[in-house]
């Protein structure tokens, strides 16, 4: 297909840009592969070793990683991100010797940082079962479990070094060879007799697996460019803990606020109405396998510098917001209007409350339209990770009051409200100190048109299956869907949420990646016979 009359204002401009779009697109291709995969993979998994310990059982198991878990998350020291930003900026800068010395440092700290963790569960693995657990028979599954803090660290050095190093395929491949790896030897040790025991040695095994795996690749890779550097160990180690302290106290805040949010429901909410809570959240993952490979962004706005780059920069971050909301806006849309034959096909007709949950939670994802699922990366990209730390105290100062008291008066739905209204303060500063620092800012033109369309694409869904309805669930949701993705193809060109120049800037992206090609090519194409139809070439 052509490419015609190319609005300068939309275009990708720069060869250059153009390339590092195409690299973040693969990229993203090969991240929600291997996320998708890995996610049904663990799912099969996880459903067999349910059914294989039984209810009893698998509570014990579950409880017996909580605590490891909870340390995996607070060894981290923000180093994750680290090891994503400066190999991305440093090999854009040509630097391949500091970029491979930093993946080291990195490395060798957050290792040094999960050991001392591992350590810490092991040794006090009787007083964490007594005192927070309140079971002192879970002592030695605690202490069995404590491994996993050290794997799991060593297999995300290696997966987050391979996404700054433009290799998302291998964090990928070791994120599918993991779960495989687990939905296949826990069973089988639990089968074997271990109980228990085999399916925490099998958690934890995966991942020593995957990560060594991941960790030869890595090195390899690293030992080919190594080279002398300028700087001691102690001031790389302090560029890395300035740019990723700000992002350790981000996630301590997260993990807060899911305990404190858990408080709030069981101060204000029933049983019943916890437990549909938790199956409409369930559906999150749905919205969050398409939002998944926007993580590909990370590493394509830490190669563009802020100063000598403004230009393409901010170009980059208004069209990644653009394409974004086009896509995961229309997703949370459809999941509303779908929501009860949604809920009804994967859990049943018990589940009565939940639709009504599922169409509130799914309204945080059309914050999408103000950068949410971009501006974190952005931020963290350009190095700005104080700024991440603010938008993240700003949106717990908002939801600490207002979660009780919505909940207080609305239940479970007034806590969801309290948790959108918090997400978008947040995301409202970080686009204020975006806008000022680095003269970014959303195309709010675009956004306002891609709701439009995502919204009035709903109104023919909902008409027919209320005038026909189908007493079918599935094909309730299957026709409902389907008539909801032609509608919105349709009205998001007519409305002006995609103009001839994002349908050039999307096939040039797309072109030279074969697998993705093969699907955005039919789109694309329809979208250009609408453009043209309706006189807008």
């Amino acid at each position: 297909m052509c490419l015609v009359r190319m609005m300068p204002s939309d275009d990708l401009s720069s060869d250059d840009l153009t390339g590092i779009a195409q690299k973040a697109a693969r990229g993203g291709t090969f991240l929600l592969i291997g996320y998708f995969s890995s996610t049904v993979i663990l799912a099969v998994g996880s459903i067999i070793i349910a059914r294989l310990l039984g209810p009893s059982s698998y509570g014990s198991y579950s409880l017996a990683v909580t605590i490891p878990l909870l340390l995996i998350s607070l060894a981290d020291v923000g180093m994750n991100s680290a090891l994503v930003r400066f190999p991305a900026k440093l090999r854009s800068e040509g630097d391949l010797s500091r970029s491979n010395r930093m993946i080291r440092i990195a490395f060798l700290f957050k290792f040094c940082t999960s050991m001392a963790a591992s350590f810490i569960c092991y040794s006090g693995a009787k007083i964490i079962a007594v005192s927070i657990l309140n079971r002192s028979e879970l002592a030695p599954l605690v202490q069995l479990a404590s491994a996993l803090i050290l794997f799991k660290a060593v297999y995300e050095c290696a997966a987050y070094s391979f996404i700054g190093l433009d290799l998302m395929q291998f964090s990928a491949g070791i994120q599918i060879l993991e779960s495989i790896v687990k939905s296949f030897l826990a069973p089988l040790l639990i089968l074997i007799g271990f109980g228990v025991a085999g399916a925490l040695l099998g958690y934890w095994f995966s991942f020593a697996v995957a990560g060594v795996v991941g960790t030869l690749l890595l090195f390899v890779r690293c030992t080919r460019s190594a080279g002398g550097a300028s700087n001691s160990l102690s001031m790389e180690l302090r560029v890395l803990l300035s740019y990723s302290l700000p992002l350790y106290v981000t996630i301590v805040l997260a993990v807060f606020l899911t305990q404190y949010q858990n408080i709030v429901l069981a101060h204000f909410a029933s049983d019943l109405e916890i437990g549909n809570f938790n199956a409409a959240s369930n559906f999150n993952m749905l919205l969050m396998i398409l939002g998944y490979p926007l993580g590909a962004m990370f590493p394509m706005f830490s190669k563009l510098d802020p100063r000598s780059r403004r230009n393409e920069l901010t170009k980059a971050f208004e069209l990644s917001v653009k394409y974004a909301s086009f896509l995961i806006i229309p997703g949370s849309v459809a999941t509303m209007v779908l929501s009860r034959d949604l809920v009804s096909v994967v859990y049943g007709g018990s589940y009565v409350l939940a639709p009504s949950y599922l169409v509130a939670i799914s309204s945080t994802f059309l914050l999408t339209a103000l950068g949410y699922l971009v501006i974190t990366s952005f931020l963290n990209g350009v190095g700005d990770t104080t700024t991440v730390l603010k938008m993240n105290i700003f949106a717990l100062a908002v939801f600490l009051p207002l979660g009780p008291a919505l909940a207080w008066s609305w239940s479970v739905l007034g806590l969801v409200v309290a948790y959108v209204l918090a997400n978008a303060v947040g995301i409202l500063y970080g686009m204020h100190r975006s806008s000022v620092n680095f003269g970014a800012r959303p195309n709010f033109g675009a956004s306002v048109k891609t709701l439009v369309a995502a919204f009035a694409s709903a109104i023919p869904t909902m008409l027919l299956l209320r005038v026909y309805p189908i007493g079918l669930a599935i094909v309730s949701f299957a026709v409902g869907g389907l008539l909801y993705l032609i509608v919105y193809l349709t009205l998001a060109p007519l409305l002006g949420a995609l103009n001839r120049a994002d349908v050039g800037n999307l096939e040039t992206i797309f072109y030279k990646i074969s697998y993705l090609s093969t699907i955005a090519k039919p789109i694309l194409r329809y979208e250009s016979w609408v453009l043209a139809a309706a006189g807008r070439d």
